[in-house]
C-alpha cells in the first residue's frame, strides 16, 4: 500500500471539498439556527420540568443572622421543605432518599444574598420560585433590619452545584449547563452526516463522470478508499476544532463581561466530543461508501442518504422527552444504540449524570459497529468501484457481502446506429 499515493488522495478531497457552499454554512449557519431554535424551545419549556425529582427540598440555614430560625413552611408551597441541622444531614439525606435536593444559606446571606443549591440534574424554575417565597416570608417575619428590606426587595442569587458531576455554576450559566452539551451534540453528529454526505456525492460523481476509471489505473481500490476517509475526517474535524475555539472565546469573552458567573467548557465534555464525534464520523462514512459502491447515479444516492440521517435525527426529534426525563427509558435506550448513541448522550450530558457504563457500552457498541461496516464497506467499494449500473437487488447485495458476486463493470456507453 503506497503511503504517498493516500497522503495524496486526502489532500485533494481535502481541498476541494472546503471550498465547497454547503460546508461553509455548516460551519456558520448552522450553528446560528440551532441557538435560535434551542432558544424557543427553552422559553416554550422551562416550566414543564416535574417537581417531584427534586423534592422534598433540604434546608441546611449556615447564615450569621440565622435567617431561618422560625422555620416557616408555607401551606401553599408547591414543593415540601425538610429543615436539617447541618450539612453533614443533607449529604447524608441525599444519599438515602429521603431528600432529592437541598439549599444552604450562606453564612454571609445578608450581605450577598447568595444561596448554595445542591442538585443532581438542572432544576426547573418552579422551583426556584418556591425557594424565594419561603425565603422571603421567612426576611418579613424574622428579621427586621435594613439588610433584610434590602434582601427583600432582591430576589436570591444561586450557586447551582450538580452533584456527582462536581461542578458548581452561577446563576447566570444554567442555560449553559443544560443546553451546551446538547448543542455539541447536534453540531458534531450534523458534522458527521456533512462530510460522510460529501463522500458519498463525490464517489457517485466520479464513478458517473467515469473519472474513477482512470483513478484505479493508478491506485488500487482500497488506496483510494482510505485516502478518501483520511481527507474527509480531517475536513470534519476542521469543522470541530472551529466549534470548540468558538465555544471557547465566546464564554471567555462572556466571563470577561460578567454575562457568566465563572463557567467554563468543561474540559470532559470536549474530550467526550471528540470521542463521539470521530466514532459517528466513521460509522456514517463507512454507510455512505457502502451506498455510493453500489448505486448507478446520483439520484439513488440522494434517496438511500435521507434514509440514513433519519436514524442519526431521532434524538434531536425526542427534544422534549429528553429535556423532562433524561433518564427514561427512551433516552437510555437511545444512548446504547450505535447509530443514535452519539447524540443521545452528549444531550443527557448536560441534563442529567450519565452513569459511566452505559457512556462505555455506548463507545464499545460503536467500536464493534464500526469494524463491522467497515468490513462491509470495504467489499462494497472493491465490487462497485466501476459500477454505474442500476442498484444491485437484495439478492446480489448477499452476494457481494459474501465475497460471491463478481466484480462489477462499467456500463457501455449507447451507440447511435448508423
Amino acid at each position: 500500500m503506497n503511503i504517498s499515493k493516500i497522503l495524496l488522495i486526502a489532500r485533494r478531497e481535502f481541498f476541494h471539498n472546503v471550498r465547497r457552499p454547503s460546508f461553509l454554512f455548516a460551519v456558520f449557519g448552522t450553528p446560528l439556527i440551532v441557538a435560535i431554535s434551542l432558544i424557543l424551545s427553552i422559553g416554550l419549556s422551562s416550566d414543564e420540568k416535574n417537581l417531584s425529582e427534586f423534592t422534598p427540598v433540604g434546608i441546611v440555614d449556615a447564615s450569621d443572622a440565622h435567617v431561618l430560625a422560625t422555620r416557616l413552611n408555607p401551606q401553599d408551597s408547591p414543593v415540601p421543605f425538610v429543615y436539617l441541622d447541618d450539612r453533614a444531614a443533607a449529604d447524608q439525606g441525599m444519599e438515602d432518599g429521603s431528600i432529592k435536593s437541598f439549599i444552604e444559606v450562606t453564612p454571609q446571606y445578608m450581605q450577598t444574598g447568595r444561596i448554595n443549591l445542591y442538585t443532581r440534574s438542572n432544576a426547573p424554575e418552579p422551583l426556584y420560585d418556591a425557594i424565594n417565597s419561603l425565603m422571603l416570608e421567612h426576611l418579613t417575619a424574622g428579621v427586621n433590619n435594613q439588610a433584610a428590606l434590602n434582601l427583600v426587595r432582591e430576589e436570591p442569587e444561586f450557586d447551582v452545584t450538580v452533584l456527582e458531576g462536581n461542578r458548581t455554576f452561577g446563576p447566570d450559566s444554567i442555560f449553559f449547563v443544560a443546553f451546551l452539551p446538547i448543542i455539541f451534540g447536534f453540531f458534531l453528529v450534523m458534522s458527521s452526516v456533512t462530510t460522510s454526505s460529501f463522500l458519498m456525492s463525490g464517489l457517485v460523481e466520479e464513478k458517473t463522470n467515469r473519472i474513477m476509471e482512470i483513478l484505479v489505473t493508478s491506485v488500487r481500490p482500497m488506496e483510494l478508499l482510505i485516502g478518501k476517509l483520511i481527507g474527509m475526517c480531517v475536513l470534519g474535524l476542521l469543522q470541530v476544532v472551529t466549534l470548540l475555539a468558538a465555544a471557547y472565546i465566546g464564554i471567555s469573552i462572556a466571563n470577561q463581561q460578567n454575562i457568566l458567573s465563572g463557567f467554563s467548557l468543561p474540559p470532559d465534555l470536549a474530550v467526550l466530543a471528540l470521542v463521539y464525534y470521530f466514532l459517528s464520523y466513521v460509522l456514517l462514512a463507512a454507510i455512505s461508501i457502502c451506498i455510493g459502491a453500489i448505486v448507478g447515479s446520483e439520484q439513488e444516492s440522494r434517496q438511500l442518504s435521507a434514509i440514513m440521517i433519519l436514524p442519526v435525527m431521532i434524538p434531536y426529534l425526542a427534544f422534549f422527552t429528553f429535556l423532562l426525563d433524561p433518564n427514561g427509558t427512551l433516552p437510555v435506550a437511545l444512548s446504547l444504540i450505535p447509530v443514535t448513541a452519539p447524540m443521545a448522550v452528549l444531550m443527557r450530558v448536560g441534563l442529567t449524570n450519565v452513569p459511566l457504563w452505559q457512556i462505555l457500552v455506548s463507545i464499545a457498541g460503536l467500536i464493534v459497529v464500526n469494524g463491522f461496516v467497515l468490513w462491509l464497506s470495504a467489499r462494497m467499494f472493491r465490487w462497485g468501484v466501476l459500477n454505474t449500473n442500476k442498484m444491485p437487488n437484495l439478492r446480489r447485495i448477499i452476494q457481494i457481502i459474501r465475497g460471491r458476486a463478481p466484480a462489477s463493470a462499467p456500463s457501455q456507453p449507447k451507440t447511435e446506429a448508423a
